[in-house]
């Protein structure tokens, strides 16, 4: 099985520039929106007109719909952006802070996520320092990869959660990649040791 949402050729990781303290923020898909519409619009917006934005891009609209979504950006998603010093929240309105952690622009390829019907699984799987750079490594290769190679190459960034390849062997093993594989993002067999990107996988069964 593999996912209906595509990360993309071969692209540099988009979540490199975001502080790793920032990854939880992302992983919920009207959060995601919530910047995107102030990207774009870049100004500030009153929270009505942020709830017909978000509105807009969604589908049966009623006077439900609209109640829900400005109840869970008041009591929920504002305020989670503005403890990380992503959005300016008054009275007035909302806006991004002028030098935001988070660049809307560099969240396509997660917004492109959100098309996808389970969008959040999908956000709080992947929004993984580790999970977006091993996707980056299987997306940079024609061919499937083992484990070790992986473990090797994700080992070598300093920043890494773990910081040596036998430790992102077991990391790699035993969690990234069985999550990754449950939602049809990579194909991961574990007797072969081998990790193949979802595109290739497709390719193949067709």
């Amino acid at each position: 099985m593999s996912s209906d949402a595509h990360l993309g050729g071969s692209m540099p990781d988009p979540l490199e520039p975001v502080p790793t303290e920032c990854y939880e923020i992302l992983r919920h898909p009207r959060r995601l929106r919530v910047l995107e519409v102030l990207g774009c619009r870049q100004t500030r917006l009153s929270l009505s007109a942020l709830t017909t934005a978000l509105i807009d891009e969604s589908t049966g609209s009623n006077g439900h719909t609209r109640h829900d979504v400005r109840t869970t950006l008041v009591h929920n998603h504002l305020p989670r952006l503005e403890d990380y010093d992503i959005v300016d929240w008054d009275d007035d309105g909302v806006t991004l802070v002028d030098e935001p952690p988070v660049h809307p622009a560099d969240l396509s390829v997660l917004l492109d996520l959100c098309e996808s019907e389970n969008a959040r699984t999908l956000l709080e799987t992947l929004v993984d320092p580790v999970r977006m750079r091993l996707l980056t490594v299987l997306e940079a290769g024609d061919r499937p990869l083992s484990l070790e190679h992986l473990a090797e190459r994700l080992s070598a960034h300093e920043s890494d959660p773990f910081a040596d390849a036998e430790r992102a062997t077991v990391a790699l093993h035993h969690s990234h990649l069985p999550a990754m594989a449950d939602i049809g993002v990579i194909s991961y067999e574990q007797e072969s040791r081998l990790v193949t990107r979802y595109d290739q996988v497709v390719s193949i069964d067709e």
